[in-house]
C-alpha cells in the first residue's frame, strides 16, 4: 500500500480520509533535516505552514509523486525543482478564504476602534477617560481592495454588509466582473489610494510584488487611512511603513504578516497605532478542517491514477 506523510499537525477528519486509501504517518512537526531522512519512504506528502521542502529534500524523495499544501502559499517548496522531478505540487486556495476575509475586518475594527489600547487601559485600572479612545466607524467609509482574487471577493461581500463603498484594483478583472461583488473598478493605485479610508492588500508574493506597496503608495494615502495586510509581509516596504506611521502620515495599520517572521523590528512593535497578529489570518478550526480535507482529496486523486 502507498504511504503518505502528514508532516504537521492538521485536522483529523482529513487525515482519516487519507487512511481509507493509504498507510498514513503523522507528525506534529518535521524539520528539514528530519524530512530529508524519512522522505524516501513516501509516495505522498501533506504540509501546512512550517515544513520546508527544499532541493535537498526533493533529491531524497525517490518515490514521491505529490505534495499537497494545506493552504495557499507555496514559497516553502522548491516548486520548479519539484516539478522538474515529476512531482505534482498543489495547494488549497479556497480552504481558508473566509477566515482571512473575516480577519481583515477584525484588524480594521481593532485599529479603528483602538481595541488593543482600550483593553490595556481597562485592565490597568488607570481610570475611566473614555474621550481618549474615540474611534471611527466602517459604515459609509471607502474600502480599497487591492487584489480581487478568492479572498478579495469575500472581503468585498463583507464590506457591503458594513455599508462601505468598495473600490477595487486588479488588472486581471474587468469592470463587469468586479461589479458582481459591488466593487467599483479603478485602473491604478493612484485612483484608489487617495480616496480610501481603509486599504486591504490581497496579492501573491512574486518578484514583481516585492515591496509593491512602499513610500510612494503610502504618500498617496489619507492621513487618517488604515492599511491592512494579510497577504505576505514582503509585499509592503516595512521600513517605509514604520516611518509613515511614526510621522502620522497614515492613521494606522493592521498587520498579520511581516517581512521577517517572527518580527524583530522593535521600532514597529513599539507603535501604538498598529494591531499585530502572528500570521494567523487563515488559521481557524473551520479553515484547518477544510484545508486538510481538500489536501487529502488532492493526494487521493493523484496517487489513485
Amino acid at each position: 500500500m502507498k504511504r503518505v506523510l502528514v508532516a504537521e499537525a492538521l485536522d483529523q477528519e482529513g487525515i482519516d480520509l487519507l487512511k481509507t486509501h493509504f498507510t498514513v504517518d503523522t507528525r506534529e512537526h518535521t524539520s528539514e533535516g528530519e524530512l530529508k531522512n524519512i522522505i524516501p519512504q513516501y509516495d505522498g506528502l501533506m504540509i501546512w505552514t512550517y515544513t520546508r521542502v527544499s532541493k535537498d529534500v526533493i533529491d531524497q524523495a525517490v518515490k514521491l509523486k505529490v505534495i499537497a499544501r494545506a493552504g495557499i502559499g507555496l514559497e516553502k517548496i522548491d516548486l520548479k525543482y519539484a516539478e522538474s522531478k515529476g512531482i505534482t505540487v498543489r495547494n488549497t486556495p479556497e480552504g481558508n478564504t473566509i477566515s482571512v476575509a473575516e480577519m481583515v475586518f477584525a484588524l480594521m475594527l481593532s485599529v479603528g476602534r483602538k481595541i488593543v489600547l482600550t483593553d490595556k487601559y481597562v485592565r490597568s485600572q488607570a481610570g475611566w477617560d473614555r474621550d481618549q479612545f474615540v474611534g471611527t466607524e466602517l459604515a459609509d467609509k471607502t474600502l480599497g481592495i487591492i487584489g480581487l482574487g478568492n479572498v478579495g471577493k469575500k472581503v468585498a461581500k463583507r464590506g457591503s454588509g458594513f455599508e462601505m463603498r468598495l473600490l477595487g484594483f486588479d488588472p486581471f478583472l474587468d469592470k463587469r466582473e468586479m461589479a458582481k461583488y459591488g466593487v467599483e473598478k479603478v485602473d491604478s493605485l493612484e485612483d484608489l489610494l487617495p480616496k480610501a479610508d481603509f486599504i486591504t492588500i490581497h496579492v501573491r508574493l512574486m518578484d514583481t510584488t516585492h515591496h509593491f506597496f512602499g513610500k510612494p503608495q503610502l504618500n498617496m494615502m489619507k492621513k487618517t487611512a488604515i492599511l491592512v495586510n494579510t497577504s505576505r509581509g514582503q509585499v509592503v516596504d516595512q521600513k517605509a511603513l514604520v516611518k509613515a506611521l511614526k510621522k502620522g502620515e497614515i492613521g494606522g495599520a493592521g498587520l498579520d504578516v511581516f517581512e521577517i517572521e517572527p518580527p524583530d523590528d522593535t521600532e514597529l512593535l513599539s507603535l501604538e497605532n498598529i494591531v499585530v497578529s502572528p500570521h494567523i489570518a487563515g488559521t481557524t478550526h473551520e479553515a484547518l478542517k477544510k484545508m486538510t480535507f481538500q489536501a487529502a482529496k488532492i493526494i487521493i486523486e493523484d496517487l489513485s491514477r
